[in-house]
């Protein structure tokens, strides 16, 4: 397993509800997203076996998410409860609710089915959604991230000419210097990971999400040596770090039981096109279940349209191990 870690050098914008509104941005990057501008990246670079790249990636990643000097945040698995406080404390049991992103010493207790949290006073939460430890320094009004919104004009998507008088507002965000985003990749052909580096590198040049051509979007990477260790999913119970259409060979009987998950639809347009692909719902990333799933990529190329090329969706899952029950 590798880890890339993301430090941003613009804001970005990125979104995959496909409704439309653009005045929201996504603070991190989930792994649909993030596989395809990878793969978009790389068939720049190697035209030749885009399309057979695309429909069958020599990787599996995980979505991208926080991180903060040495700090690395993973997404609270589902299902996990706030712990169980003393009855001065129980006003602050709504303020645990909100928490998204825990650091991974908190997110292996929480995965194991412990009280992730035995001490209130050991974590100051930032932004009402990270736990941070307490013993680290911070500034009294430290943010991770920060949105922006803009006003902007609106573009006809046929002729690409400005809409006079139309405006919509347009959200990015920003990071903090010393923070961005990381993500987790296992690669199926690792001779295909100099490859790999090189669309990544492509990417951090031309951006990520959307409005790259107003410089939006644009990142450097380095691989991170300090990454903590993670169980790997080989056999029991898993959590998903990336979001998961589930195959026709993961759904076997009582594939479902004790499972904790949540569903998201994704939707978008296909580049430089004007058209909408389809839409596809999936395991959410902190989805817990029985055992890992396989996940699939899907065509969500429009049906009844032509169009030179196949557009997919990457829904393979990634997922590592809880070490609690089975």
């Amino acid at each position: 397993m590798h880890c890339y870690r993301l430090r941003f050098r613009a804001p970005f914008h990125v979104d995959g509800r496909g409704n439309d509104f653009y005045d929201e941005s996504e603070s991190f990057i989930h792994s649909d997203t993030l596989s395809a501008a990878i793969l978009s990246a790389w068939a720049m670079l190697e035209p030749a076996d885009a399309e057979q790249r695309a429909a069958a990636p020599p990787f599996v990643l995980s979505s991208a998410f926080p991180y903060f000097q040495n700090i690395y945040f993973l997404p609270r698995p589902l299902g996990t409860t706030a712990p169980r406080l003393p009855e001065e404390q129980l006003k602050q049991g709504k303020i645990l609710k909100k928490i998204q992103w825990l650091p991974v010493n908190l997110w292996r207790q929480a995965a194991s089915g412990n009280d992730w949290l035995l001490d209130l006073n050991a974590v100051r939460i930032v932004q009402d959604v990270l736990a941070f430890p307490k013993s680290m320094a911070l500034e009294p009004d430290f943010k991770l991230w920060a949105h922006e919104e803009r006003p902007r004009l609106s573009v006809d998507r046929a002729t690409v000419s400005p809409i006079e008088g139309q405006l919509f507002h347009f959200g990015r965000v920003y990071f903090h210097p010393d923070g961005g985003l990381y993500f987790l990749v296992r690669f199926t052909e690792l001779s295909q990971q100099t490859a790999f580096e090189a669309a990544l590198s492509w990417l951090g040049d031309s951006g990520i999400g959307a409005d790259r051509n107003s410089g939006n979007g644009f990142f450097e990477w380095h691989k991170a040596t300090d990454f903590p260790q993670l169980l790997q999913a080989h056999a029991g119970r898993a959590i998903a770090l990336s979001l998961v259409n589930p195959d026709t060979a993961d759904c076997a009987s009582g594939w479902l039981d004790d499972a904790c998950y949540a569903l998201v639809s994704r939707g978008g347009w296909i580049g430089g096109t004007g058209l909408r692909r389809q839409r596809l719902r999936l395991f959410a990333e902190g989805s817990q279940f029985r055992r890992s799933l396989n996940g699939r990529v899907v065509d969500v190329t429009p049906e009844g349209l032509s169009i030179p090329y196949r557009v997919y969706r990457d829904g393979r899952g990634f997922f590592v191990g809880t070490g609690g029950r089975t």
